[in-house]
């Protein structure tokens, strides 16, 4: 399902602006009434991928995966993150829209949680007497010395221009254009002599300027997915005084692997006086988010390591907000996978954000280490403490059982009201001589998220194959990642659980772990077990989360 067009007006001069008035995303103001039909016909699924093959339980909610606290559209299909800006107290969100041809549509928010939908801004150019534009994904600057003409603190955009149609030769074509708005986003003008980068080539997108202070210039990045002739594949790094005129520098190569949606960001590192940059960006074979570690002399990038930024299935597209107060490393990414987005469960919406992270770097032993938090906003949705718990044993007899309603009456949770679909768990567990210890989450009858940690060969697994509908038993059913205890032998999650997505992020940071579930609106059960041996749960504190105070 697409959204409503009929609330852009696009004018002669490419400026897309809102008609009605904007509209405040909360989760219950979004709610419609929505019937099981609407899930019946998504059975079937398609050959090797999951299917979604039977209503939701849900009777008790019209849209039972509409998330709670992290963003999603109020209709239609959503995927990358483009144009990510902050300016004056307000984080600006455009985002790709609409399932074909695809356009940016904007939000925004004050406070990275709760988020105001102001409609299409770059809408697409439908195949006419040449072939239709379709905005494709790219980044945003404030331009605060008006290098480009646009004026003083306009905010810029760059974008890919895929050209798109039956039967024009252009068509698969990929150039790079340039949007502006002088109003704080609400009205985008496309600049009238795009591309600013012409293109006889596909395979060649996602534009992403930024601000280079050594030279008091402008770079930006753009993948090459695809080798063309004199080109390698991999990021390609340009320079240009004026945001319009651009000049090749060199391409960081990625050796016939593509990758899209790059992004490179200078980063302090913690107890030194140094810092480094990191490249980010999407691998597509297989899908998955890498942060390239290393030097950029301003013409060319070195890297020193690479790393895996999420071990889950559903984070991809990342993109850095510009222009953020001290530099914060914030970032936020499309959750979902490309391998079966589209058959996700839909009501009437598609696609939402993962919830908003930093990522820092710190002085390691093999040079900067990354570490990824979740933004320090989602504190402020903290409502009831549900439990807090210290030193309790956690062993196969008395760890509480598969369902929440048969938890042992000895189970560390047992008596407490740690349950529900939107949380927050901080816990540290020592797994002592146990083989295996963790949590479950969003379990019912027969139905949990399981977070396993399997101490004999250090790797934290997410296990989805039996929590709802859609995944199973597949290629994506189990998610896993290696990680090693802290010094003092412990582990540490910190579990956010919404309505149709679980996010772990482990041991302070070190590694992290995003992926959607569709689990049944009953099932809210959260406990603790413990495989071959007892662990100790060291401390955990859990949280309701809700946006509405």
């Amino acid at each position: 399902m697409h959204g409503d067009d009929s609330e852009t007006i696009e004018t002669s001069d490419g400026t897309a602006q809102t008609s009605e008035t904007d509209l405040q995303l909360t989760r219950r103001s979004l709610t419609r009434t929505i019937g099981a039909g609407a899930f019946a016909a998504l059975a079937g699924g398609v050959d090797g991928l999951p299917s979604f093959a039977s209503t939701a339980s849900a009777a008790e909610d019209a849209e039972p995966y509409r998330p709670e606290y992290h963003f999603s559209p109020s209709e239609g299909w959503m995927n990358d993150p483009n144009g990510l800006v902050y300016k004056n107290g307000t984080y600006h969100l455009f985002y790709q829209a609409g399932e074909w041809p695809r356009r940016w549509d904007h939000a925004t928010s004050t406070d990275l949680i709760n988020w105001t939908e102001h409609g299409t801004k770059i809408p697409a150019v439908e195949p006419g007497d040449t072939a239709g534009i379709s905005p494709f994904s790219g980044g945003a600057v404030i331009d605060e010395n008006d290098t480009a003409g646009f004026g003083e603190d306009a905010l810029v955009a760059m974008y890919t221009g895929h050209h798109y149609g039956d039967g024009f030769d252009a068509a698969g074509i990929e150039d790079q254009r340039v949007a502006y708005s002088t109003d704080n986003g609400e009205t985008v003008h496309k600049y009238e002599e795009n591309p600013v980068l012409p293109s006889d080539v596909g395979d060649w997108r996602d534009p992403r300027p930024l601000w280079y202070e050594s030279d008091g210039n402008w770079r930006m990045v753009i993948t090459r997915v695809s080798p063309a002739e004199n080109r390698p594949a991999g990021v390609e790094i340009w320079e240009s005084s004026n945001l319009k005129d651009w000049e090749y520098l060199s391409t960081y190569e990625s050796g016939g692997e593509p990758w899209e949606t790059p992004n490179l960001e200078q980063l302090p590192v913690e107890g030194t006086d140094e810092s480094a940059w990191v490249v980010s960006m999407s691998a597509m074979d297989p899908r998955r988010v890498e942060h390239h570690i290393g030097c950029f002399d301003g013409t060319e990038f070195t890297a020193e390591k690479a790393i895996r930024a999420d071990h889950g299935f559903d984070f991809y597209a990342p993109q850095y907000w510009a222009n953020t107060p001290e530099n914060r490393g914030l970032y936020i990414a499309w959750m979902n996978n490309w391998n079966y987005a589209m058959e996700t469960p839909d009501n009437g919406w598609q696609g939402e954000m993962t919830v908003p992270r930093t990522i820092s770097l710190v002085d390691g032993d093999d040079g900067p280490e990354v570490r990824q938090h979740p933004a320090s906003e989602l504190t402020e949705i903290r409502q009831e403490q549900l439990a807090e718990l210290s030193d309790k044993q956690i062993t196969p007899s008395n760890a509480d059982q598969v369902c929440s309603q048969e938890a042992s009456a000895s189970g560390p949770l047992s008596g407490t009201d740690v349950d529900g679909r939107t949380l927050e768990i901080v816990a540290t567990i020592d797994p002592q001589d146990a083989d295996e210890v963790g949590l479950r989450v969003r379990e019912g009858d027969e139905q949990a998220s399981i977070i396993t940690y399997d101490a004999a060969n250090e790797e934290l697994r997410f296990d989805r194959t039996n929590a709802g509908e859609f995944f199973d038993e597949g290629e994506y059913g189990v998610a896993d990642a290696p990680l090693k205890p802290l010094c003092d032998g412990t582990i540490e999650l910190r579990v956010f659980v919404d309505r149709s997505s679980v996010e772990i992020f482990a041991n302070e940071g070190r590694k992290t772990m995003t992926n959607l579930v569709f689990p049944d609106w009953e099932s809210t059960g959260v406990s603790l077990f413990a495989d071959g041996g007892t662990a100790t749960l060291e401390h955990l504190i859990a949280y309701d989360l809700s946006t509405e105070s």
